[in-house]
């Protein structure tokens, strides 16, 4: 998980344009999609959001569980709090030049 940086829209623009061509190449493809989670979002106690670097975030689970319960619980999170909208719609909606650097942790983690 990324905040609109400059790490995130090459990520997206990278897998986006990937899956068009794999389409235009005749191969059935899925839509891809981007899930937004708004600052101040609650995280469950059975789940940790981890800082990985800079920029990335993962959500993990707390404590020992079976991958199934984790798939399951981040499904119910998603359900519950995330935005979801194609890939497609997110580029539109997020201009590069809107994207700030990944080390520009006050400049993100205000918006």
């Amino acid at each position: 998980m990324f905040p609109n940086t400059f790490m995130m829209q090459e990520l997206i623009r990278m897998h986006f344009d990937y899956m068009l061509d794999r389409e235009d190449e005749g191969h059935e493809v899925d839509t891809p999609f981007v899930y937004t989670i708004a600052r101040g979002t609650p995280i469950p106690s059975h789940l940790i959001l981890m800082n990985e670097y800079m920029s990335r975030f993962t959500l993990q689970p707390s404590r020992g569980m079976p991958l199934q319960e984790l798939n399951q619980s981040l499904d119910k999170f998603y359900a519950q709090y995330a935005q979801k909208e194609t890939a497609d719609s997110w580029l539109d909606a997020h201009d590069f030049k809107d994207a700030v650097a990944d080390d520009a942790d006050p400049v993100w983690m205000a918006k």
